[in-house]
């Protein structure tokens, strides 16, 4: 009597488990509603800034380290040209990082998450007196990962 009860228990858990798995294969995801928009987190070891630029050192996929150029001018935007650049205040050094986001493939905006303190050790200042390459640039190029 007890092998042909569980039996019956097991049957039943089996078939309630089928009856919900047919429910849901009507939710399909519908692609149609899938935003366009894409992005890339890389922890950030260094920023030195310059005259017209910031020059970000970053971790390239757990293997070496890449930098690229931000320049100053894209923290400030108008309705015509939105700003390309917004900080992010985090707490510490450790939890730094930058996100490039992309619209269809397009560079949009970079989002550099760092302690807002410029006496914190992960600011640093780059040479002054000589321009940095790429400081008037109006996209981001892909980063080297």
């Amino acid at each position: 009597m007890k092998k042909l009860l569980m039996i019956f228990a097991i049957l039943t858990a089996f078939s309630t488990a089928c009856l919900f798995a047919q429910e849901n294969e009507g939710n399909k995801k519908n692609e149609s509603k899938w935003s366009t928009l894409s992005y890339v987190n890389v922890p950030v070891y260094k920023v030195l800034e310059g005259k017209d630029a910031y020059v970000v050192i970053y971790q390239k996929n757990k293997t070496g380290i890449g930098n690229v150029v931000i320049p100053k001018k894209w923290a400030h935007g108008n309705p015509e040209d939105p700003r390309k650049l917004k900080f992010r205040a985090v707490n510490t050094a450790n939890s730094a990082y930058l996100t490039v986001v992309k619209k269809e493939g397009e560079f949009k905006r970079v989002v550099l998450s760092v302690p807002m303190s410029k006496s914190n050790g992960i600011w640093g200042l780059a040479d002054y007196h000589k321009d940095i390459e790429g400081s008037d640039k109006d996209t981001l190029e892909e980063l080297e990962l």
